[in-house]
């Protein structure tokens, strides 16, 4: 069996972010952002550079023709495929490389196939990071309800709960939902109502 390095969720985030930018549901003009599968920039902290995968650039509009322009602000999707929930150490890591001093605003978010550990929810939310669980494909069923007003109300109600099951437990599986995000104690259906969220608290 191939080991999976992850290609495959850095390309449907990628995918995802571009199809929300172009659509309009984002909050960001599709004409001043770049998404890059990888970027590098100047820490002060560090007197070095620091990688990071997976960034949306959001830039005004006077600099974005300038090719040695700064982004105003960059969104980090720090992709993580392991087939396992993810361990508070990666949050810690990214925590480290986020603490640079880059002269402009980083959001970050965290997307995994699996769940994290409780304790990275935890220390996610102490530090202003986004966690996403996208379903995989075989953890998503279809069961057969008849709908009423009231069952639907209940179920919206009733989304808290489950998204933090799914965030928590590998093996989950979904009645056809397929996004799951948690960010400043919010809970998210999809990802354009995170970003939206994030777009009104800055």
């Amino acid at each position: 069996m191939s080991k999976n390095d992850g290609k495959a969720l850095e390309k449907e985030v990628a995918d995802l972010v571009e199809s929300l930018l172009q659509s309009g549901e984002l909050p960001y003009r599709p004409e001043l952002c770049r998404f890059k599968a990888k970027a590098k920039y100047y820490s002060r902290n560090r007197e070095a550079e620091v990688d990071f995968e997976n960034v949306l650039e959001v830039y005004v509009k006077d600099n974005y023709d300038n090719d040695n322009a700064k982004p105003t602000h960059v969104v980090i999707f720090e992709c993580k495929d392991h087939g396992r929930d993810l361990e508070v150490r990666l949050v810690d890591e990214l925590i480290g490389r986020l603490s640079g001093g880059y002269g402009f605003n980083i959001k970050a978010y965290m997307v995994t196939r699996t769940g994290f550990q409780s304790g990275t929810l935890t220390t996610a939310n102490n530090h202003g990071i986004g966690l996403i669980k996208l379903m995989p494909d075989d953890k998503i069923m279809f069961f057969s309800h008849f709908q009423t007003i009231d069952g639907i109300q209940q179920s919206r109600r009733e989304f808290p709960h489950r998204a933090r099951r799914a965030l928590t437990t590998p093996s989950y599986v979904s009645d056809g939902e397929r996004f799951y995000g948690v960010d400043d104690g919010y809970v998210f259906s999809t990802f354009n109502q995170m970003i939206v969220k994030h777009f009104e608290t800055t």
